[in-house]
């Protein structure tokens, strides 16, 4: 039908003969220009209150804790997951034909626990987590070996001391603290 359409109408052509009127279509009865579009200004906009959305406070705080509450039972198995990711990369990396890539995958495992961490409940291995990330951004392959191996192994430790009490936590800050200067060091003499 459109086809049609076309084919009936008249069209704009190049005449040789200079006499010939050129015929242009009007679609300015059909297709109207568009109006230009105001976006409403702050006053112009209402909110009205949603029903459906308790507004005590109280009772929100209450429904977000219990959200992290049945969270919270997966947080130990995802830092286990994230820690043998990083085991598991650093023992690619530690080969003797070891790669930047292999190096720069030990460096994206530190830096996504660094990340994740302190959210899991786990601040001291984000502290050393961020550590090596620190040192593996200043580490060439083959480079800096045993500090790695204890920044691993600290992480390691600090997993299975959660829950030990204050003297856990007590050796595991002294240890980001010592790691740390060990790495400030490193990286300042790189």
């Amino acid at each position: 039908m459109f086809k049609n359409l076309l084919t009936v109408l008249p069209t704009r052509r190049k005449s040789t003969n200079s006499n010939t009127a050129e015929v242009t279509i009007d679609i300015s009865r059909v297709i109207k220009p568009a109006e230009p579009v105001r976006a409403p200004l702050p006053a112009d906009i209402s909110v009205e209150p949603d029903e459906s959305i308790p507004a005590n406070t109280e009772v929100l705080g209450s429904l977000a804790e219990d959200a992290v509450d049945s969270l919270s039972s997966q947080f130990e198995a995802w830092m286990q997951g994230d820690l043998n990711e990083l085991v598991r990369a650093w023992g690619v990396a530690q080969e003797p034909d070891a790669t930047a890539d292999d190096y720069r995958a030990v460096f994206t495992a530190a830096h996504n626990i660094k990340g994740a961490a302190n959210s899991y409940g786990y601040p001291a291995i984000a502290r050393l987590c961020g550590s090596l990330s620190r040192l593996l951004g200043d580490t060439r392959p083959g480079e800096n070996a045993a500090l790695i191996n204890l920044h691993v192994e600290a992480c390691r430790a600090a997993f299975n001391s959660i829950g030990q009490g204050s003297d856990g936590q007590s050796i595991a800050d002294a240890v980001c603290e010592a790691l740390e200067e060990r790495v400030a060091l490193k990286v300042a003499n790189a």
